[in-house]
């Protein structure tokens, strides 16, 4: 059995470019144990927020430690 988290990663409402760097977000979370199982974008934000916003979705077996304490905490996460 596994757990998920999804993190929302904004855009800039001018230039349509990520806040923050993808990969940089992929490697932190892979040193707490979360491996990256998919990107999905919301083009629908769009429409009610301006914006477009990204989603990672990482997964990890239920009761596996924290191997790492990262810079993300749970009230950054959907």
């Amino acid at each position: 059995m596994y757990t998920y988290k999804i993190i929302e990663i904004k855009h800039s409402m001018w230039s349509g470019k990520p806040k923050e760097n993808f990969e940089d977000i992929i490697h932190q979370y892979a040193l707490d144990g979360w491996r990256f199982v998919q990107m999905a974008q919301d083009y629908g934000a769009m429409w009610y927020k301006g914006r477009i916003n990204t989603k990672l979705i990482f997964e990890r077996p239920v009761g596996q430690s924290h191997i790492h304490q990262g810079s993300y905490n749970d009230a950054e996460l959907i």
